[in-house]
């Protein structure tokens, strides 16, 4: 049995649970505690509910939305005997007849991520430049950006047409005053080797972008995660196609994002730095639509933020779907990362 089968059974039968285990929800309550699938203060909070059926949902839900492995543990839980002969309704039931993931040996931790606002999410959103090409399209993905990361309650601030001064000044600024649980930056711009273009037609190096950021410079984020989404060409080469069955006839008509790009991973811990194309390549950009990296990852979020999987998890469902777009043209987003822990973002 693989891991989302775990959250699709308590999903299917999530009316049953609601009706059976409210018979005694603060003995199942207690027992969810000490095998430890809920926090302290999650326990606290739902101890503090006093009707019986809105205590048992919010502990359903709670479950639900830490993703397929407390799902799993939670089945196990329900099959143990003190519960079964507290809830005999369970017995023979589908929701523990049939096998679950067996939790691994060492689970791998999870950054916490309790706060709300969780933390802020800037996007820098570079169109109009001096001398390069408008970046027709680009408004679709700050749209798309803004409207998924307050969904997951980020404080969002948003910037549009920044020369490199002002992209370096603000992001330093932010840097001495940003706190929260999580930070999130998104660069939409023109690219090359040197760094991300301003709207001067000056280049930022991604080391100028993160540096703000780090353990020494930033207090407020020690410890805590620190993602980058950057949506830039990093050379002027098309990806090598390889043969596949594809189900289209051709590329629509498609931009590039710039020229070459490149990023290093810093020594500071808990940054995760995702790049929309690899090492040499274009990045394309639908004028009408956005960009194809840019919106996966709106659309890879918001479908499975809510089941509790991780980013990195997520990101490569990204690289799949975006790999697998376009037929002349193609396009491998990247992410690199330091990360100590699972990162999993819950909607608000």
């Amino acid at each position: 049995m693989n891991k989302k089968e775990s959250f699709d059974i308590i999903r299917e039968n999530k009316v049953f649970l609601l009706e059976t285990l409210s018979g005694d929800p603060d003995f199942i309550l207690q027992h969810v505690d000490k095998a430890k699938l809920i926090t302290s203060r999650e326990y606290r909070i739902l101890s503090d509910i006093s009707e019986r059926e809105k205590k048992v949902i919010n502990l359903i839900d709670k479950v639900m939305g830490k993703g397929e492995e407390t799902c799993g543990k939670f089945i196990e839980l329900l099959r143990q005997d003190c519960i079964l002969e507290t809830f005999p309704e369970l017995k023979g039931h589908a929701v523990i007849a049939s096998p679950v993931m067996t939790p691994p040996v060492e689970e791998v931790p999870q950054y916490k991520i309790s706060q709300n606002p969780r933390g802020t999410c800037v996007i820098i959103n570079n169109v109009d430049f001096a001398t390069l090409k408008q970046r027709l399209g680009s408004d679709e993905d700050q749209k798309y950006l803004a409207k998924v990361f307050k969904w997951l309650g980020f404080k969002v601030v948003e910037h549009r047409n920044k020369t490199a001064a002002e992209m370096k000044n603000l992001l330093e600024d932010l840097g001495k005053t940003v706190d929260g649980d999580c930070f999130v930056c998104c660069i939409l711009s023109h690219g090359k080797k040197e760094g991300v273009y301003g709207t001067d037609d000056a280049v930022v190096s991604v080391d100028k972008i993160r540096e703000p950021f780090t353990g020494i410079n930033c207090q407020g984020l020690v410890g805590k995660p620190k993602l980058f989404f950057i949506q830039a060409c990093r050379g002027n080469k098309n990806q090598t196609r390889v043969p596949v069955e594809a189900d289209g006839s051709g590329d629509e008509e498609l931009e590039m994002d710039g020229d070459d790009f490149n990023i290093t991973i810093p020594s500071d811990t808990d940054f995760l730095i995702a790049r929309s194309t690899t090492d040499g390549h274009y990045s394309y950009r639908k004028p009408e639509e956005g960009s194809w990296f840019i919106q996966s990852l709106c659309r890879k979020l918001e479908n499975h933020c809510p089941k509790g999987t991780d980013i990195q998890t997520i990101l490569l469902s990204v690289n799949d779907e975006v790999s697998s777009q376009g037929f002349m043209s193609k396009q491998m987003p990247i992410h690199e990362v330091a990360m100590r822990k699972r990162l999993v973002l819950l909607p608000v």
